[in-house]
């Protein structure tokens, strides 16, 4: 199974994927062009689940209409993801944010609920 995370963002969405147990940051988006890249994302990786924080209902229902969505509370994985990122630059920062803060939010879904052989 493949699944994409998602932390959404008023501004921004970051996109997280996993292939197998890891996983690992993908893209930052704007969210006014989510849902478009979000499909061809779906698309191109043969993504099965959406793992997502908080984001309004509209988004979720829309999500709900391209793959299995599961809901998670997304508490501290801004905070985590900045964390993680502090050995990098002030810009790659602000580029990586997102993505980083997805990742942890898929990654803490998967260590919770998907068994690995």
């Amino acid at each position: 199974m493949n699944y994409l995370g998602i932390d959404y963002g008023a501004a921004k969405i970051g996109v997280a994927i996993a292939t197998g147990p890891l996983a690992e940051p993908l893209v930052t988006i704007k969210t006014e062009k989510a849902l478009q890249l979000i499909k061809l994302l779906i698309y191109k990786h043969n993504i099965n689940s959406i793992v997502i924080g908080d984001c309004p209902e509209i988004f979720l229902d829309k999500l709900a209409e391209l793959a299995v969505v599961h809901k998670v509370d997304e508490t501290l994985s801004s905070h985590d993801a900045r964390q993680s990122l502090l050995h990098t630059s002030q810009k790659k920062r602000r580029i990586s944010e997102h993505a980083a803060a997805a990742a942890i939010i898929l990654q803490n879904w998967l260590d919770g609920n998907v068994k690995t052989v």
